[in-house]
């Protein structure tokens, strides 16, 4: 019988930990470049400025490290040995999703029609994309949007390392339905789908707050995903509503809806924190972020309707001007007339009990948390821990991984940015 030391012990640990590094490092992953050019590679190591990967064919590239996305260079010093590159307090922060050269030629219409499952009389056309299908009806075509998602795939993975192998294989499906009666039958299929599925109250939920709605998450039936290779979450749009449905790539309403989206497979899906506190304002608070800095503008509101006995179904939003949250909660903050709170923010988990305060001040800590490269780092930190830990950190924890020792130090730091002609 063999005995083990206390130092062949700790030998064979530290041997262990070395091992599972270089086995996460040896996987197959995406790795995304400065252009948002994608391939899959394994990493074989980094030797200074160059890194190594092994293609799919089995070939080997050499490849400068500065021109892979803000992801890869944090996965080199996690899994590669890389060292870690300082940030420059005064860089500039780049929007990703602007500055990908995006081809279009990825973007193609297919040849079959999108159909529900019997009983439910629609169709649609197909435009498909690497990450999703989009599907249309009436007079509205998909490109667009699937550009606008594409791009905010790309934002998501070019600044989280892991992005694209927690998305999968399987695609999203985006609705955008041109005849009012098409967003009709789609609500109703998935108000249908709620109540066979024993969730009754969503499903009363959604009833009174979809004909209200100009566009809503859902969930798609396990036959249709498996038919299409579709996720099981899915986002529909109301395309003939032209206030918040517009012309072009950068449309506000959807750039809100779909930011949320990637965000939330970031964060682990449904299984990654969904509900718990904290979760509804990192969550909203990133989509109206996204929404207000790609296209100058929102016109996002949200819906809620909570209970069995009451038909109400409550608005709510932010300042009117978009174009002005900043500035107008700014002065608010200067003149202590709102005071940000993380706990406060921690506690909303619905729409009903928002004011338009809350609102933006939601916004402003998504901003907060993604306005230097620094913090940028950090927030993926925190996403990662949330996919891990299947909740959002509590504000002490979070205030730790942002590099505080007191949630107090962290709120300090946020209401000194909200003051800056940084928050403009």
């Amino acid at each position: 019988m063999k005995v083990f030391t206390k130092n062949k012990i700790i030998f064979l640990c530290l041997f262990w930990f070395s091992l599972s590094g270089i086995m996460s490092a040896a996987e197959m992953r995406t790795w995304t470049n400065l252009k948002g050019q994608k391939i899959k590679a394994q990493l074989l190591d980094v030797d200074g400025d160059y890194v190594r990967l092994r293609l799919e064919n089995g070939r080997d590239s050499r490849i400068l490290r500065k021109t892979l996305s803000v992801g890869d260079q944090k996965y080199l010093e996690e899994y590669g040995g890389a060292e870690k590159v300082g940030f420059d307090p005064k860089a500039k922060i780049t929007v990703p999703e602007k500055e990908m050269k995006f081809d279009s030629k990825t973007l193609k219409k297919r040849d079959d029609k999108f159909e529900l499952p019997d009983g439910y009389s629609l169709q649609f056309d197909i435009i498909e994309s690497e990450h999703f299908l989009v599907m249309s009806s009436g007079n509205v075509r998909g490109k667009d949007t699937a550009e606008l998602a594409e791009r905010l795939w790309y934002g998501m993975n070019f600044q989280h390392p892991g992005f694209a192998e927690k998305w999968g294989d399987e695609k999203k499906a985006i609705f955008l339905c041109g005849e009012t009666t098409d967003y009709e039958i789609l609500g109703k299929y998935y108000v249908d789908l709620l109540a066979n599925s024993g969730r009754a109250q969503d499903a009363s939920n959604t009833a009174k707050t979809w004909p209200l709605s100009s566009g809503a998450g859902m969930s798609l039936d396990s036959d249709t995903c498996d038919k299409y290779n579709l996720m099981r979450g899915a986002r529909a749009f109301r395309a003939d509503d032209k206030r918040r449905f517009k012309r072009g790539v950068w449309n506000p309403f959807p750039a809100h809806c779909i930011a949320q989206d990637v965000l939330n497979v970031q964060m682990g899906g449904a299984g990654g924190g969904a509900g718990s506190d904290g979760y509804f304002a990192i969550s909203t608070g990133h989509g109206y972020y996204k929404e207000i800095q790609l296209t100058d503008e929102t016109v996002t509101s949200l819906l809620d309707a909570n209970t069995y006995e009451s038909d109400e179904v409550v608005k709510s939003g932010g300042f009117d001007d978009g174009k002005k949250w900043a500035r107008t909660l700014r002065d608010l903050v200067k003149k202590e007339k709102v005071t940000p709170s993380i706990a406060e923010l921690y506690r909303i988990n619905r729409p009903t009990q928002l004011t338009p305060e809350l609102t933006v001040l939601m916004y402003g800590f998504a901003r907060y948390m993604q306005s230097t490269p620094e913090r940028i780092s950090k927030f993926s930190k925190v996403m990662e821990r949330v996919d891990t830990g299947r909740s959002i950190p509590v504000p002490a924890e979070l205030a730790k991984l942002f590099g505080f020792e007191t949630q107090k130090e962290l709120e300090d730091d946020w209401i000194s940015y909200l003051k800056s002609t940084a928050f403009k």
